[in-house]
């Protein structure tokens, strides 16, 4: 199975911002390679200025750059909190610290618009975003949902004459979480059970919470069965309940979002104010567990897709499937210019898909009714006819009105 980034092997004592400060990245990469973790520091570092100039291009380089933002959220988090609770105790270093979590939020907010353009120029490349921005590809698969029962017999016929064996029925995938536990089964994930995964998929919600929590709270270490591609949505829901949980003790502005400190923490006996910083530095683990979960999830869906397609027959399944589409096109060409007619506003050119005008909610909204009206009204049934002898029933004559008589 392939194994979440750096999160399988034993750990030494992660690192501390005094050794990366003197550390050069032929000595930085394996550690980096061994511990999300240990990125944590490297960041701080970096955003401080205390990073050495080759361990900063390491950094930001192909290998750690997509996991700095999730290292710099996670650091965000933690400075912040620590940062109030030396304000609230007077303790000297909060002046520093305080100016370090500005450094670190000056480096976050130019860390993400960098990693939101390289997730788009990587998806722009990506088979299904071609399918997105073509019209005619789109008009076929959604005319595909409008015949479903012609489109296979022309999708087995097409097979029939390939002499190819058809492929079992890929099911739907709800979420991230469907498809990973789809390719488990199809052997597209090499996912070994052990009996402490067994032991985590047979335990009650409650107790895989408990496990959950813990694993948030020994932030130096990790549950690695919970990085179970099985246990994925476990993990997660999981999370998302403890989140919600943690949020209103820890004064949260919201399950996903630490915000500001409003509480007063003067205003509350002592034990009470440590607990509310206790529940914010909580909170914080589990939004970094959740940025891992994401993380993880991603690199499986992924591994599935690449596997998927270097399946020694996918090249002909795919151009068995595409003649398909090109047949029920040719054979309802009434519905396909109805779908490329409602499409045509979305354009920014012939046949090209403004991907901005018409995002994946305009574009699911789009699709429900262009559906509906290519499938014709039910029928209404016929009134029941009557024959001219027929004798209609006279009304009853109510005995308090009798009938007028002329």
């Amino acid at each position: 199975m392939p194994q979440p980034p750096r999160t399988q092997q034993p750990q030494q004592r992660p690192l501390r911002l005094n050794d990366v400060a003197q550390m050069g990245a032929a000595k930085l990469q394996p550690l980096l390679q061994a511990s999300f973790r240990n990125l944590v520091p490297a960041a701080i570092a970096d955003a401080t200025g205390n990073l050495p100039r080759s361990s900063r291009k390491l950094l930001h380089g192909p290998h750690f750059r997509d996991d700095l933002v999730d290292a710099l959220r996670w650091a965000e988090g933690e400075i912040q909190v620590a940062s109030e609770r030396m304000t609230w105790t007077g303790d000297p270093r909060a002046e520093r610290t305080t100016r370090q979590l500005q450094q670190i939020r000056a480096s976050l907010n130019q860390a993400r618009p960098e990693e939101a353009d390289r997730r788009r120029t990587q998806h722009r490349g990506s088979a299904g975003h071609q399918v997105d921005t073509d019209s005619a590809a789109t008009a076929r698969l959604w005319l595909r949902r409008a015949f479903p029962e012609h489109f296979q017999q022309l999708l087995d016929q097409e097979y029939a004459a390939a002499q190819l064996q058809p492929r079992a029925a890929r099911p739907e995938a709800a979420d991230v979480f469907d498809a990973i536990e789809w390719g488990c089964g199809e052997g597209f994930l090499f996912a070994t059970m052990t009996p402490a995964v067994h032991a985590l998929l047979g335990k009650s919600p409650l107790a895989v919470r408990n496990a959950v929590a813990d694993d948030a709270r020994q932030q130096d270490e990790r549950n690695v069965e919970l990085r179970h591609p099985l246990l994925l949505r476990r993990w997660r829901t999981a999370l998302d309940e403890l989140a919600e949980m943690t949020a209103p003790l820890a004064g949260a502005s919201s399950p996903s979002v630490l915000g500001p400190l409003t509480t007063d923490l003067d205003a509350m006996p002592r034990q009470a104010a440590f607990a509310v910083l206790g529940a914010r530095r909580f909170l914080v683990a589990v939004q970094q567990r959740t940025a891992e979960n994401t993380r993880t999830a991603r690199h499986y869906a992924q591994t599935i897709t690449e596997r998927e397609q270097d399946e020694p027959d996918h090249q002909a399944h795919r151009r068995v499937f595409d003649q398909a589409l090109h047949r029920l096109a040719d054979e309802h060409p009434d519905a396909y210019d109805h779908i490329r007619h409602r499409l045509r506003p979305f354009e920014s050119g012939p046949g090209c898909l403004d991907a901005a005008a018409l995002n994946s909610n305009q574009r699911g909204t789009l699709k429900r009714q262009v559906l509906a009206e290519l499938v014709p009204p039910p029928a209404v049934p016929p009134a029941p006819h009557l024959a001219a002898t027929t004798t209609l029933p006279r009304p009853a004559v109510s005995a308090m009105h009798p009938m007028a008589t002329h």
